[in-house]
């Protein structure tokens, strides 16, 4: 508490100034308890994208590389629709990168998710599921009848098959 004589006195300088002072030291304390508290708990990534998110400059060239980086594996999964590799996959996964920093790519990818939801619900109910054993079991016997057919037939040579190819 305070007396009757500090209320009647006004504060001088150098006490406001070392309140001030000790307010000032108190915050930056708690603010950096904070930051290391988080850093403790969150992943990595959003550390890195946290501290990226800091600066203006180190903003700038973080949202450069994601879209760099999303850009270039969406390029990647439309080379490999007509190459080799997962390039459906490949373009998800530059949306992915996308929405990860732009609003945008985010709106892009929903239908997408809304897809690929409806894919993970229809794989998981069990009518499709034993629909899908039993073609996929009738196939294995088919190809092991054929291939026996085959053998019995041909023996273990490829002339028959070379000579319908036109060479």
């Amino acid at each position: 508490m305070t007396s009757e004589r500090d209320r009647d006195e006004p504060p001088d300088e150098s006490r406001l100034q070392r309140i001030e002072d000790s307010v000032e030291e108190a915050a930056e304390e708690l603010v950096e308890g904070f930051e290391e508290a988080v850093d403790r708990v969150l992943p990595p990534h959003v550390r890195a994208r946290a501290w990226a998110r800091r600066r203006r400059s180190t903003h700038v060239m973080w949202q450069a590389g994601v879209l760099l980086l999303g850009f270039g594996l969406i390029a990647a999964g439309i080379a490999m629709l007509v190459l080799p590799g997962p390039g459906w996959a490949t373009i998800i996964l530059g949306l992915i990168v996308l929405a990860s920093e732009y609003a945008w790519a985010n709106r892009l990818l929903d239908p997408v998710k809304r897809w690929a939801r409806r894919a993970a619900d229809a794989a998981l109910d069990p009518r499709v599921r034993r629909r899908n054993l039993v073609i996929a079991g009738a196939l294995v016997l088919a190809s092991a009848a054929l291939a026996w057919w085959y053998v019995a037939a041909f023996g273990w040579t490829l002339r028959p098959v070379l000579d319908l190819l036109p060479i």
